[in-house]
């Protein structure tokens, strides 16, 4: 399955400053059974109706009842999530 994080940073900026670390962070989820790739894709646009980050994670329901119970989730909601302005999440097949 798919797993999508989309985040919009309130400070734009925090995008570029932050994303070598958020994919080091989530890189570590490779290492979690059942999370199979990690891809981060920043936006290439400027427009402020537009989320800044995209996460998505390829993974078993399994792997994401990991992802959810682990270390990297909990760093991920507790460093970044009062620098958000918003966040979807979005599961498919």
């Amino acid at each position: 399955m798919k797993h999508y994080i989309i985040a919009k940073f309130k400070d734009r900026n925090d995008t570029t400053r932050f994303l070598p670390e958020i994919t080091k962070l989530f890189d570590r989820t490779l290492a979690l059974d059942g999370v199979e790739r990690v891809d981060i894709h920043p936006s290439n646009s400027t427009r402020e109706n537009r989320y800044s980050l995209m996460i998505e994670m390829t993974l078993t329901p399994e792997g994401l009842n990991a992802f959810d119970a682990s270390d990297v989730h909990r760093i991920w909601k507790e460093t970044y999530g009062d620098r958000l302005e918003s966040k979807a999440i979005f599961d498919c097949e």
